[in-house]
């Protein structure tokens, strides 16, 4: 079987990374990852092909595309990447076509996506089609108008649509009132959670080459494209507590952060005998395994990540629309994680939430589906076995 995956990372990198869990889980099965974004440094699985775009991204506010290399032309990189996917379209000749978030987003993608969906219609023998999409849409200004456009293109083109998240936590209806009106099947997968390598704390530990014994702080802001007064409030408060509460801390700062954040870490770290900072780890789940207590921006795969690890959590969500707050707000009341808001990153506050987190017992908590990416697997699989095609 072969499968053509696109996906376009456009601010932060959990896309990217939830996209290849899925694609790990085709093993052994050919998946030709198409991405579009800023470089990420990956690590591929032997499945995967990686086929990248000329780069493009979204500006801060999500109002504008543009190139990530300032010396291209966009025009011309819009017309260099309608090419190249449909090229490769015709090249793969795919059994199944997975494309990540579009229609429900990416719609200023529409122009390089629709070209390839509209030569797949025409083939004697059309690749089954789906849209992966995680759990929550962002709200729209017209939101009739918005849920209009996704019907146009989602019921003509798509077979299906895998929504990776826990119907019992949050629906696609809570975001998208339209649901009755999809002509396709919609599949919850469950949420697509990558775990921990090791089997438990002091086996992450060692494994990492961490002290056994120590206590040990993480802190981290996904990609680093936003997150640095969380970092910055997360360094203070930890040298803060570090005098009545020794630990260790471990900082992630993202691979986008900006030089002169990672600069000003850098410097107030010298105040912190047991502080780290870096830029990326590719074992993320397990220093969450590894660590008693989590503090991160908010973002779908971290927060999958702590979920996986069971772990103590304090998350500040991004707030630049609905999406981490409304899932965050899910899983605190249902006792999994704990919300910062910006007043809690006054450092004297924080290093008391992060220590009363810390101290804090869990209670039974209800089991969520964390296997998104292996049953998101096993649908392509069964889509494709049984011939299903637009």
């Amino acid at each position: 079987m072969n499968i053509l995956h696109y996906t376009q990372h456009v601010l932060g990198i959990g896309h990217l990374f939830r996209s290849l869990a899925i694609d790990r889980a085709l093993a052994p099965d050919t998946v030709h990852l198409v991405t579009g974004g800023p470089e990420v440094t990956l690590s591929l699985p032997d499945n995967v092909r990686h086929h990248a775009m000329p780069a493009l991204k979204m500006d801060s506010g999500f109002l504008s595309v543009q190139t990530v290399d300032e010396n291209r032309d966009l025009e011309s990189t819009w017309r260099e990447r309608e090419a190249l996917l449909l090229d490769l379209f015709h090249a793969v000749n795919p059994d199944v076509i997975l494309v990540e978030m579009f229609p429900f987003g990416r719609k200023r993608f529409a122009r390089e996506i629709l070209p390839m969906l509209d030569a797949n219609r025409q083939r004697v023998r059309p690749a089954a089609t789906l849209c992966s999409l995680r759990d929550i849409l962002v709200e729209k200004e017209d939101q009739a108008k918005f849920e209009r456009n996704v019907l146009k293109w989602l019921n003509p083109y798509f077979d299906g649509v895998l929504v990776h998240s826990d119907p019992s936590l949050i629906r696609l209806e809570q975001t998208f009132a339209r649901v009755a009106d999809i002509t396709c099947p919609v599949w919850y997968t469950g949420y697509v959670a990558q775990g921990p390598t090791a089997a438990d704390k002091r086996g992450a530990r060692t494994q990492l080459g961490l002290d056994p014994d120590a206590r040990i702080i993480l802190a981290s802001a996904g990609s680093g494209t936003v997150g640095d007064e969380l970092l910055l409030a997360t360094l203070e408060a930890s040298i803060l507590l570090s005098r009545t509460l020794p630990h260790q801390l471990l900082m992630f700062t993202g691979p986008h952060a900006g030089a002169a954040v990672q600069e000003c870490l850098a410097q107030r770290a010298k105040n912190h005998p047991g502080a780290q900072i870096r830029d990326f780890t590719p074992h993320f789940p397990d220093h969450v395994l590894a660590s008693d207590l989590s503090v991160s921006m908010a973002g779908y795969n971290t927060t999958m990540n702590l979920l996986a690890c069971n772990a103590q959590g304090l998350m500040y969500p991004f707030d630049q629309n609905r999406e981490q707050r409304m899932r965050l707000n899910a899983l605190a009341e249902a006792g999994y994680l704990g919300i910062l808001e910006t007043a809690d990153l006054e450092p004297q506050r924080l290093a008391g939430r992060m220590e009363q987190t810390m101290k804090k017992s869990d209670r039974p908590r209800t089991p969520l589906l964390l296997s998104g990416d292996l049953e998101s697997a096993a649908i392509i699989r069964k889509l494709a076995s049984a011939g299903v095609h637009s």
